[in-house]
């Protein structure tokens, strides 16, 4: 009877070796878990952010219809001196479709101040004089380019995805490798840096369709 008590004792435990390979495979399934989700909510917000480029595209083709050209992308002079030079296209993006000769259908709270810049006066319709980007998924401003400066290089100050520290990024307007010339050449660009927080790399998204691959 003690013999029996004894193997039914063993064999309802774990041994040390067991209760190790246990937590090993577990460890294994929870990283497996982990980069899983990641991937999946990267891709979400990649999703997210394309389809807001869409809403942000149909917004200035609005106020092309209505004043006869695109938004600028450059400082202009009746807004006074310029604070700085970075994120400059996206500011000026913000000045227009939020100012008071025309109000864009866009929700306020991707707006961001990335510089945390400021002009002399409020020149958008906002009490404050904070110079606003417009954020994509991953808090970084969305750059926009105008065609007249699509040779022009600017400067955004952008958010380290591994420390959260800003950092300065420079964007070029995206080239059609198939045509050699840029995308959008009569239009607009609009780019997100996507998951890498930095221009000029696979992960962008922009407004235009990417040619395929031969």
């Amino acid at each position: 009877m003690k013999l029996k008590h004894t193997r039914a004792g063993r064999a309802g435990g774990f041994t040390l070796i067991e209760m190790v390979a246990v937590i090993f495979i577990i460890g294994i399934l929870t990283t497996f878990l982990v980069v899983t989700l990641g991937k999946t909510g990267e891709a979400a917000k990649e999703k997210i952010t394309a389809s807001y480029l869409q809403q942000l595209s149909a917004a200035i083709a609005e106020y092309e219809n209505q004043h006869g050209d695109f938004p600028p992308s450059a400082w202009k002079e009746e807004w006074n001196t310029a604070p700085n030079s970075t994120n400059v296209g996206a500011e000026a993006l913000v000045l227009t479709l939020f100012s008071g000769k025309f109000q864009a259908n866009l929700p306020d709270d991707r707006l961001v101040n990335t510089d945390n810049d400021m002009s002399q006066k409020p020149l958008a319709r906002f009490p404050k004089a904070d110079l606003f980007e417009l954020k994509d998924e991953w808090g970084n401003p969305i750059a926009y380019l105008h065609r007249r400066d699509y040779k022009r290089q600017d400067v955004y100050l952008l958010l380290d995805p591994a420390t959260g520290e800003p950092r300065e990024s420079s964007l070029l307007a995206a080239m059609n490798p198939k045509t050699g010339e840029p995308f959008n050449p009569r239009g607009f660009q609009l780019v997100s840096a996507g998951v890498d927080g930095e221009f000029g790399t696979a992960d962008d998204i922009g407004n235009w369709a990417k040619p395929e691959e031969e």
